[in-house]
């Protein structure tokens, strides 16, 4: 219809309108005027219907329209994820390439004659696979793996290469370019003893072993190592000091130490200690390790160790503070296995008690080491010193059950091995356990079992028994009156030995010189001035002289040192007792109480101050404890003199 055409309807139908209104207002109506509106509301009625359907259609198109738009924008939005998804995928294959120090095993070339009996090139480097994976799982370390240069992890794997171009080539060709991925090949052919093996470590020279044909598996062994020590050398060290391969770990350590990175170098340092024939050497070496990384908990732990063979105390304790620092501080710890941290901060506890005569505190120390999980051996290492540190707080009951089955000798082969977890201040439990009883004869049996045990006379054991066990033996000497023997063997000790100056000055007292014992005593101050031992030791002196005002000044130092030493707070109150003032020797005695329970001196003496301060009721109670553990002959002598309460 054309516009014009539109026009004149659209004027027409206004016209209509106005007249059928105004027909509408006129009446009455005629016929033809009713059929008229008749027909004019069905016109009304037409057009309303044809603009709700056109509306309805209107409505719907728009509907689709913007339902369309909606579908068109999904798919672009799902598009761009898409990309997005890929570049990601991308970005991260590089990413992981680029970092991937994993170590792969390629098929090995072998004789047709073999692989016809089935061992293929992909068996010979399963077989490798095999006796790499047994090395990594027996070779416990304390060290964090993500702290060796080149770290294998435990992602070793047998590359088959596939025949094309692959995802996994793709990657593998990826892993070549930007990653430190560590490729081993190999080949196995015939020789004139019947077969000669040879396997290859990128970037390092071949090794070869050649044996007879049923020797394969022996030869696999041989190149697992070899491969291990090229690609993972601390640990391969590691592994060859747990099976007593000493001299192997040092060359290890040494070409390790002196040629490895940098990064490699403190940790070489700190395990090459135990390979040492003598304790200067140890020492050297674990303070170089200290030295290239200070912070390094087991670099500090270590290093108390080799203090304690040599006898410095006053180091021992100070690396083991040192060692406790780096376990508080975060990066520092996360040098060293989780597990394993643990295990050295509660030693470096230990440690710490022990120095300072906080035999209760050490037990509980002790304790939480066997809650925690084992680490290679610190569990029964643990318990030897338990049975140690219980003689020590004169509880002679607790350290047998704590011992339980275990001789001195034993325990000093299997440490001597150098194998599992070491305890710092390495000692003699049954040794200590007759010294709490003044059993000296059994005692001296004891340590001359020691010294002829297996493995007694190896270099790097001598310290042990120089610095440890010679001047026990020397005591106990002294304490069943050869003077003579105790003399020829603390001459066999060195004189910065903190534990040998003491046993020099209980000699001297032994025999009675007490200018030489206190002259003794006096250099064991100034040697290690932390520690409470020989103050304590000088105090005994004195208190056997008669000298109790200088008695009490030594006791008042060991105290200060020690605040958690029963010896010096006992002997202390036995002073007081001395000078007529049991009702302050019963303070004395109560506080020795926290941290010796179960000496039986102690409440006797304790019993006895009770008394003689007119409280007899509380002295009962006291003296009945002394005789229910463990008391020397001369002891249960004194306990008699008081039967009546």
């Amino acid at each position: 219809m054309a516009d014009g055409e539109r026009e004149i309807t659209s004027m027409g139908t206004n016209a209509s309108d106005t007249m059928a209104a105004q027909l509408a207002m006129n009446a009455p109506h005629s016929p033809a005027t009713d059929a008229y509106l008749e027909k004019h509301g069905r016109l009304l009625d037409l057009q309303i219907e044809n603009l709700q359907k056109q509306d309805e259609f209107e409505t719907s198109h728009l509907r689709w329209r913007r339902f369309g738009d909606q579908m068109r924008g999904t798919g672009q939005m799902m598009l761009v994820a898409i990309g997005a998804l890929f570049v990601i995928a991308i970005g991260a294959a590089v990413w992981a390439a680029a970092h991937d120090d994993s170590l792969v095993i390629e098929a090995f070339n072998v004789p047709p004659d073999m692989a016809q009996r089935g061992l293929t090139g992909d068996v010979v480097s399963s077989l490798l696979l095999d006796r790499l994976t047994y090395l990594q799982a027996s070779t416990d370390s304390l060290r964090a793996p993500s702290t060796y240069a080149g770290s294998l992890g435990n992602d070793i794997k047998v590359i088959i290469p596939d025949t094309g171009i692959s995802i996994g080539e793709a990657y593998r060709y990826l892993t070549g370019w930007l990653g430190h991925q560590t490729s081993i090949s190999g080949e196995v052919y015939r020789s004139t003893k019947g077969i000669m093996l040879v396997v290859r470590t990128s970037g390092k020279p071949a090794a070869s072993f050649e044996g007879s044909d049923n020797q394969l598996n022996a030869l696999m062994a041989k190149a697992a190592e070899a491969v291990f020590s090229q690609t993972q050398a601390y640990r391969y060290a590691v592994y060859l000091l747990g099976h007593a391969r000493i001299r192997e770990a040092d060359a290890v350590l040494r070409n390790l130490a002196l040629n490895g990175p940098a990064s490699e170098k403190p940790w070489a340092y700190t395990l090459w200690m135990y390979t040492a024939t003598d304790g200067a050497t140890a020492i050297s070496r674990a303070h170089t390790a200290v030295k290239l990384a200070p912070g390094n908990m087991l670099a500090e732990m270590n290093t108390s160790q080799v203090e304690a063979w040599a006898g410095h105390d006053e180091q021992i304790l100070s690396y083991a503070f040192a060692a406790k620092a780096a376990f508080t501080n975060g990066s520092d710890r996360r040098q060293i296995r989780e597990e394993a941290a643990q295990a050295l901060a509660v030693q470096a506890d230990q440690t710490v008690a022990e120095e300072t005569g906080d035999f209760t505190g050490a037990i509980v120390q002790g304790q939480i080491q066997q809650d925690l999980p084992d680490f290679n051996g610190s569990h029964w290492a643990g318990k030897y010193l338990l049975a140690v540190d219980a003689a020590a707080m004169h509880d002679v009951a607790a350290s047998r059950r704590y011992l339980a089955g275990y001789k001195d000798a034993e325990l000093f082969y299997r440490s001597s091995l150098g194998q599992g977890w070491n305890q710092t201040n390495f000692d003699f439990p049954q040794y200590r356990q007759a010294a709490a009883l003044t059993d000296w004869p059994a005692a001296r049996a004891d340590m001359l079992r020691v010294i002829s045990a297996p493995g007694a006379s190896a270099p790097q054991n001598y310290a042990s028994l120089k610095n440890v066990a010679w001047p026990l033996l020397a005591l106990a000497d002294a304490k069943t009156g050869d003077i003579v023997a105790a003399r020829a063997h603390i001459a066999k000790t060195p004189l910065d030995c903190y534990l040998c100056l003491r046993v020099r000055g209980q000699i001297a007292q032994t025999a009675r010189d007490w200018a030489g014992a206190a002259a003794w005593f006096g250099r064991a101050t100034k040697l290690a001035p932390s520690i409470p031992f020989a103050y304590a030791d000088w105090g005994a002196l004195l208190l056997a002289r008669g000298d109790m005002l200088g008695a009490i000044n030594k006791f008042t130092a060991a105290h200060q040192k020690g605040p958690h030493f029963a010896d010096p707070l006992e002997m202390w109150g036995e002073a007081l007792m001395l000078q007529n003032r049991s009702d302050l020797a019963v303070a004395k005695f109560a506080e020795a109480n926290k941290y010796a329970p179960s000496w039986g001196r102690l409440h006797l003496k304790w019993g006895e101050a009770l008394h003689y301060a007119g409280k007899d009721a509380d002295a009962k109670k006291h003296l009945a404890i002394a005789t229910s553990g463990f008391l020397t002959d001369a002891e249960k002598s004194e306990r008699a003199r008081f039967a009546h309460l």
